[in-house]
């Protein structure tokens, strides 16, 4: 925790004490109360009482914080439940699962993130981190490398567009529904994948 990598399962438990987590806090708080457009750096700092030297000191700017609220909050921790998944063989839509209802819950702070598209955005991000994910993921596996490129562009852009658009409609599908889409259109394919992994 003290070290600012925040897992945002628990806001309540995080140290205020430190700069960087009353920065983030704020900047929650403030995207849920105006538009994320509209939202100043100095607005942030105000608000957490801290000065704009130190906000630059950890972030770049407010797209910034985006991207590490999706760092730390899904991509990270995504990480971890993919290797459970590897070590207990645990079903894939327990793991897709887990990340829908993980955004389900934060279902405010994301509607108000996801509203703007292009550089920067909470769907560039989201496409950013997939993609590392799915080239991690076929690192392995007999493929020529455009065949790669293209098979996971395909999966990162096609995963995050349903993502943002399930995001905007209000979350109205349930996280477990939106998990069983990616069991019925996803994971066949990507068993296939595994089997022509390199000896």
């Amino acid at each position: 925790m003290k070290n600012g990598n925040i897992p945002f399962d628990s806001i309540e438990e995080i140290d205020v004490r430190s700069a960087k987590n009353k920065l983030i806090l704020s900047f929650r708080k403030l995207v849920i109360m105006k538009e994320f457009e509209k939202l100043t750096v100095a607005e942030i700092c105000e608000h957490a009482n801290v000065s704009r030297k130190t906000f630059y000191t950890h972030f770049k700017d407010k797209n910034d914080m985006i991207e590490q609220n999706v760092l730390h909050s899904i991509t990270q921790p995504f990480k971890e439940m993919r290797k459970l998944y590897t070590v207990h063989d645990l079903p894939s839509t327990l793991i897709m699962e887990w990340l829908y209802q993980r955004i389900y819950e934060d279902r405010e702070f994301y509607a108000k993130i996801s509203s703007f598209t292009g550089q920067n955005s909470l769907q560039e991000f989201v496409l950013q981190h997939t993609t590392e994910m799915l080239e991690d993921m076929l690192i392995n596996v007999e493929m020529s490398v455009e065949d790669k490129e293209y098979t996971v562009y395909f999966y990162a852009a096609s995963h995050t567009i349903l993502l943002i658009k399930w995001i905007r409609d209000g979350m109205v599908v349930s996280p477990r529904k939106m998990a069983s889409y990616y069991e019925k259109w996803t994971i066949p394919i990507w068993r296939d994948f595994s089997t022509n992994k390199k000896r």
